[in-house]
């Protein structure tokens, strides 16, 4: 366990310096260029668009997350699975930090349109983008690990995507982002989630059901025994 503690603590900070030198590279290539795809959506924007977006942006809201994880994380440890909860408190948090840190190094300032939501923080990278997708993602992972059916994760899998594309495309909409910061959102997220997976052993950490073969007698009969 103290193995997996320290290759998270090193992940964390790879990742961080993996997203302050992404930030600092597309704004030296490509700038403030993805503004025009920030104008293009606000001159589109309507009551009804407004509404859908306000509420769709929630998805990739700490308040909303904060609380879910918390539901999810207490299933999964009353189900024998305390990896995977772990893996979900720590997909969430992990990703709101990184977002957090990425934002101070960065430093980048936020769109020049009228923002359609309050914000105080800079821009790059998105923090709704970072958290839904750490989080929705680990909770698919998890389900994984749940010896759930292929359909129902590939369904998981389909939600989760659409759900998190609809939270990148939001905050675009509300103004508060560039297209580049919701893009390193959703990569910085979901490739943090994976990780902490991996790390936490996996989908096959779960439930204590790995079992090996033993000789009971001495002609060496063979069966199963719990690990």
């Amino acid at each position: 366990m103290r193995s997996a503690a320290a290759r998270l603590v090193v992940g964390l900070a790879v990742f961080v310096l993996v997203g302050w030198g992404a930030g600092e590279l597309w704004l030296a290539v490509v700038g403030s260029a993805d503004l025009n795809a920030v104008q293009d959506l606000a001159e589109q924007r309507s009551s009804a668009l407004t509404d859908i977006a306000l509420a769709v942006t929630w998805a990739g809201s700490a308040y909303l997350l904060i609380p879910l994880a918390v539901i999810c994380c207490l299933g999964l440890y009353r189900a024998g699975m305390p990896r995977q909860a772990c893996a979900v408190a720590l997909s969430l948090g992990g990703g709101m930090l990184i977002s957090s840190w990425v934002k101070l190094l960065v430093a980048r300032p936020r769109p020049p349109v009228v923002h359609l939501q309050a914000v105080s923080s800079t821009s790059f990278p998105s923090g709704h983008a970072t958290q839904a997708s750490a989080f929705w993602f680990s909770v698919v992972l998890a389900l994984g690990a749940c010896g759930v059916g292929r359909v129902w994760i590939g369904l998981a899998a389909t939600l989760a995507t659409i759900l998190v594309l609809a939270v990148a495309v939001s905050r675009v909409y509300l103004g508060v982002h560039y297209p580049g910061d919701v893009m390193a959102g959703v990569m910085l997220g979901t490739g943090w989630a994976v990780f902490v997976s991996r790390c936490l052993g996996g989908a096959n950490s779960g439930v204590g059901d790995e079992r090996q073969l033993q000789p009971i007698d001495a002609g060496g009969a063979l069966h199963a025994v719990d690990k």
